[in-house]
């Protein structure tokens, strides 16, 4: 009787299935996730004022950026797996992994095949943060923090995705909110919807700040927000999480957990960082005029 508690999972990955091609869900919630960062980058550059060609150029940039990135960290840190060859040696000691992406270094090119981790997704909007304060002459969280604000339809629709296609699976569980993913025989964790529910926390705080605190106002307040309670929910996610690698099995912690880590103090410092500075009026985008601005400005 208790069974009827649980909730029976068994979604089709595609949206249309045909003899020649197919549409899937999870390509689909992905360039959902992008529109939903354009249009937030459009929204809070309008809010403060900004051209809309601004947010046009720090989106492409963060474009590429979260997805070499993400995909850059799925093949250095999830791609690991036992061998039983003969070991590699490195530095004195006996490694009896193997790396697909360093056995195949093309790979790491190859961004229509394998996955992009969250932690490279995060890391490149960081680097694209610094990349338009170098062509806007502004300070780096400007565009950082309007990114990561967007950066969350991308999480969003990338969870949404994981869970129709039974991905990142939590451990089993006797909680009524249990899944039965696919034609598993036992319920377990829903840990997608517990990461989603993280983000929806994180946004809807750091949205409150922007548009009642004037949170755009310092440097990397709101990355630090959503970053500090992201990572740190995540680390605690981890604990009800299935391995995502057969080496994970006898690890203390898992590889969200050591990658999260780092990011996370890193989060609180820059948190703790901002609100001492206070409100800073030098976080802001100067907007140059056009050149038929300039022109009618001689006149």
């Amino acid at each position: 009787m208790t069974n009827l508690l649980y909730i029976t999972w068994d979604v089709s990955p595609f949206i249309y299935e045909g003899e020649h091609f197919a549409i899937g869900w999870y390509g689909t919630l992905w360039t959902l996730g992008l529109i939903g960062m354009l249009v937030t980058l459009l929204v809070t550059f309008k809010h403060d004022g900004v051209p809309s060609q601004y947010a046009l150029i720090t989106f492409m940039v963060s474009l590429v950026c979260v997805i070499f990135f993400g995909h850059m960290f799925q093949g250095l840190f999830y791609e690991w797996y036992y061998t039983a060859d003969e070991p590699v040696h490195f530095l004195g000691t006996e490694w009896h992994y193997r790396n697909h992406y360093f056995e195949h270094p093309w790979k790491f090119f190859d961004f229509a095949h394998g996955g992009f981790a969250s932690h490279g997704c995060v890391a490149g909007v960081l680097i694209a943060g610094w990349i338009c304060a170098q062509i806007f002459k502004c300070d780096m969280w400007y565009a950082t923090d309007r990114s990561m604000m967007g950066l969350f339809w991308v999480a969003v629709a990338v969870r949404i995705g994981n869970l129709i296609n039974n991905e990142i699976c939590g451990i089993e569980t006797t909680l009524p909110w249990g899944f039965y993913f696919g034609e598993e025989t036992v319920p377990r964790h829903p840990s997608q919807i517990y990461e989603l529910l993280s983000y929806l926390l994180a946004m809807s705080i750091a949205w409150w700040l922007f548009l009642k605190r004037d949170g755009g106002q310092y440097k990397g307040l709101l990355s630090a927000v959503i970053m500090t309670i992201v990572l740190l929910l995540r680390i605690m996610i981890e604990f009800v999480k299935m391995p995502q690698m057969e080496i994970e099995q006898d690890w203390i912690l898992m590889m969200g957990q050591w990658l999260s880590i780092p990011f996370a103090v890193y989060a609180i410092w820059l948190l703790f960082r901002s609100l001492e500075q206070g409100k800073q009026a030098n976080v802001t985008l100067s907007v140059q005029p056009t050149r038929a601005e300039r022109r009618r400005m001689k006149k």
